[in-house]
């Protein structure tokens, strides 16, 4: 099991980690590049988070990598309706809202309304959807 230990003051945190290590079996593998599918990223400017490598694998597992992007994560003109025919693999859709809804609370706030309304058809998915 991994586990994440993070603070403001570095002299804090080598004194804690000293103090773990010395009471657990314990190895640090220093600065974090990745938690929790977020890319974490050190620049002169700062730090930036990115979860394009978890985004790509959401895309992958479900098959959808080669899908055709949009520059807005949605139209204002496609109005979403009410499934009244058969659910399509409502599962699969689920698990992918949930993913993606995932991504919006982390790094990607600027989806967060399309999830929102896809997340409103789980229960019933259609292609549209």
């Amino acid at each position: 099991m991994t586990y994440s230990f993070f603070g403001l003051n570095i002299h804090v945190v080598i004194i804690v980690k000293s103090l773990l290590c010395n009471n657990f079996d314990m190895k640090d593998l220093r600065e974090a590049n990745e938690i929790f599918g977020t890319r974490i990223t050190r620049s002169e400017k700062g730090i930036s988070l990115t979860q394009s490598y978890y985004i790509e694998k959401i895309l992958r597992k479900y098959n959808y990598f080669d899908c055709k992007h949009a520059c807005t994560p949605y139209d204002l003109g496609e109005k979403l309706f009410k499934n009244i025919a058969e659910s399509v693999r409502q599962y699969e859709y689920a698990c992918i809202i949930g993913s993606v809804r995932y991504a919006t609370d982390c790094t990607r706030p600027d989806i967060a309304y399309i999830v929102g309304q896809l997340r409103r058809f789980v229960s019933r998915a259609s292609n549209e959807h």
